[in-house]
């Protein structure tokens, strides 16, 4: 027999965790086909909802339905945030579903992993005791006896702005992935950039990216013929013993293509 707990607020949450061996915390549940023997729902809490906005982030609890988090405005939001929420379902599952369920949902990663992992954002983890904080780009899983209890978005302007969904729409298989490019630019050359990828398995190089800071722009085409090799390298690298198609490899190395092309 399954059992659904309802919490009021954090506290009451983390105790339930501590007290019941085995509860699992669910949110709008959009993904899971059949619930936990024994689960806790995040629903209704206010604290792991709210969203505010400051001058250099946003905080969004990871309770936050991905509707009200499009309601801050296209604005107020980064742009590749912005895309990617669009994409994702219909307005009545974005009504439901929320943004600590798109990023923890076990095994294939969701759509907003990659643009949050390419804004670099920085997840918050609560127990009874404690608080943790981690990049999303170093996340596994939720520590045992820990909520995620807050994700903070940096934000920041930047000159190029490229997300794309890969795979089938409105579904998630195996062949779904998002890609996510950001790149800031200061007389002619490269200052800032940021590439991810999200599905099968999560791929975002620093090394490649420090790499081309400094780059001087526009790029020829023999820079980008240099730079597909150095990606090709390292996404290679980051997939070894990952199952992901060919299909979804090419896309990828389309996607970084095209990106790089918008600064000739």
């Amino acid at each position: 027999m399954k059992s659904v707990l309802i919490a009021k607020n954090i506290s009451e949450l983390l105790y339930q965790l501590k007290i019941n061996k085995g509860l699992k915390v669910v949110g709008g549940c959009t993904r899971i086909e059949e619930l936990p023997d024994k689960a806790i729902s995040t629903f209704g809490i206010k604290e792991l909802s709210q969203i505010a906005r400051h001058e250099r982030f946003l905080d969004v609890g990871p309770g936050a339905t991905l509707s009200s988090l499009l309601a801050v405005g296209q604005n107020h939001l980064p742009q590749i945030l912005f895309d990617a929420l669009n994409c994702i379902a219909n307005p009545m599952i974005r009504n439901i579903a929320t943004i600590g369920g798109n990023l923890c949902s076990p095994g294939q990663k969701l759509t907003l992993y990659a643009p949050l992992l390419a804004l670099e954002a920085r997840l918050e983890f609560k127990s009874q005791s404690e608080t943790k904080l981690e990049t999303l780009q170093n996340f596994k899983k939720v520590p045992d006896g820990f909520i995620l209890s807050n994700i903070r978005v940096p934000i920041s302007n930047y000159d190029l702005s490229i997300f794309r969904r890969i795979g089938p729409e409105h579904t998630i298989t195996e062949q779904s992935a998002s890609f996510a490019f950001l790149v800031s630019t200061e007389k002619n050359a490269i200052i800032d950039v940021s590439l991810a990828f999200a599905g099968p398995f999560v791929f975002k190089s620093k090394s490649l990216e420090n790499a081309l800071i400094g780059h001087k722009l526009p790029l020829t085409k023999k820079d980008i013929e240099t730079i597909q090799e150095q990606v090709a390298e390292e996404f290679q690298n980051a997939a070894t013993d990952q199952m992901i198609s060919d299909v979804v490899k090419q896309q990828f190395f389309n996607l970084t293509r095209y990106s790089f092309e918008q600064l000739t």
